[in-house]
């Protein structure tokens, strides 16, 4: 089965899916060959030794990949997010002469115009689609700033519509986002909820046993820290974190510690010197994706959190799984299908958004319990997605739509 895989985050950026689902269908056999963009997620900035082109073509393990111009911008500016999504619609249909013609595309989105590149490519190639929704939009675009109810939203809402009806398939990660493609007209046997995953077996190489090593090259001896690791954006509503640190008495040698980039982060670290938290909160560059098993194995524990909003219910963090892998407990600020997820895993525990006391009560309970109960969390949370949402086994549901998809194509 040839796959083509459209996504405009791949390799080398921290969005791992695409990448891993490129690897597993080579891996069984099948032709998979990738369009993306230049790498400059999250920054929003060129990775160094990149240069911009209209087309380039590689091969990264043993996988063709076409990259396609696109404006590299993720900040806040409207203007410059409607740059950096326009140019790769306009330029990803191109990448996709430079392609062989395949069974069925599967597309990673966001964001929502990578749809209408799917669209342009399906048109093209005479190819199906599988159009996999990790955000629902526009929702998640009001949310993270970008855009106000009024006429653009309603503009977006009916773009949204027309990609969805064109996917000859839809994948959702949990049964509320599947309600709300229902609600907005998809027929329920064209959306199937599929899990995420995670390769388990990068957190059983991570050497936990360099936790020293790790904890003092990072300078958190002595300390216990609560990381937070991925995109420091809008949506994850990082303030209150930075303030539950005022709440924190320096005398608890509580660190809470950032890994990541994103939109929001000059402004956060701006927010810790104003509130005077720098040597309770401290600021760690983007880290290749292979290290990140060791720097959670290094951490004492895991944070996800998200603004409070309607989107809670429709998304799963993708950090949450590595979380799990990671075996160390989990706090859950955020309410909706990860805090679900939490709690029937027994993985850590669950608190509202946008409380820095409740926050910074939930560190201190977990300073402050005995190991061997912290160690439970994280036991019972590798437990769970062993069980689950390993990744061999999320892979098989997806190769297998995607066959009944390209079959289904093929006889019509």
């Amino acid at each position: 089965m040839r796959v083509t895989i459209l996504s405009q985050y791949y390799d080398p950026e921290p969005v791992p899916k695409a990448g891993e689902i490129a690897r597993a269908l080579r891996d069984l056999g099948h032709e998979p060959f990738v369009i993306t963009g230049f790498p400059n997620y999250p920054s929003g900035k060129l990775y160094p030794g990149w240069r911009l082109s209209l087309l380039r073509r590689e091969t990264r393990g043993e996988i063709p990949v076409v990259r396609a111009f696109e404006f590299p911008y993720h900040g806040k500016k409207f203007l410059g997010r409607l740059l950096n999504y326009g140019s790769f619609v306009l330029t990803a249909p191109l990448g996709a002469l430079f392609t062989k013609k395949s069974d069925v595309m599967y597309v990673w989105h966001p964001p929502l115009t990578i749809g209408i590149a799917a669209w342009l490519i399906s048109l093209l190639r005479g190819v199906p689609f599988v159009y996999d929704v990790q955000d629902i939009w526009p929702e998640t675009a009001v949310m993270s700033g970008l855009m106000r109810d009024g006429a653009l939203m309603r503009l977006t809402s009916r773009l949204e519509r027309f990609v969805y009806r064109r996917a000859a398939h839809i994948l959702v990660v949990t049964e509320g986002a599947k309600r709300n493609l229902i609600g907005k007209g998809v027929p329920a046997e064209r959306i199937s909820v599929m899990p995420h995953w995670v390769d388990e077996s990068l957190f059983d190489r991570s050497a936990s046993g360099r936790r020293d090593d790790v904890r003092r090259e990072l300078g958190w001896e002595g300390r216990f820290v609560v990381l937070f690791a991925g995109n420091l954006g809008l949506v994850q509503g990082l303030d209150s974190v930075v303030r539950a640190a005022t709440l924190l008495d320096p005398e608890e040698k509580i660190l809470i510690a950032f890994v990541g980039d994103g939109s929001d982060r000059d402004r956060l670290m701006g927010l810790v010197s104003e509130l005077g938290v720098g040597d309770r909160v401290r600021f760690v560059d983007r880290q290749p994706m292979e290290r990140m098993p060791e720097i959670m194995a290094a951490s004492d524990a895991l944070l996800v959190h998200l603004r409070k909003s309607e989107l809670a219910h429709y998304i799963i963090p993708t950090k949450t799984l590595a979380y799990m892998a990671a075996g160390r407990p989990i706090i859950m600020a955020t309410e909706g299908a990860a805090a679900d997820l939490v709690t029937r895993a027994g993985a850590g525990i669950t608190l509202p958004p946008d409380d820095p006391q409740a926050l910074a009560t939930t560190i201190r309970h977990l300073h402050e319990i005995p190991e061997e109960r912290r160690a439970a969390f994280g036991t019972a949370a590798r437990k769970y997605l062993d069980a689950n949402l390993k990744k061999q086994k999320v892979i098989a549901q997806y190769e297998e739509l995607l066959r009944r998809v390209a079959q289904s194509s093929a006889r019509a």
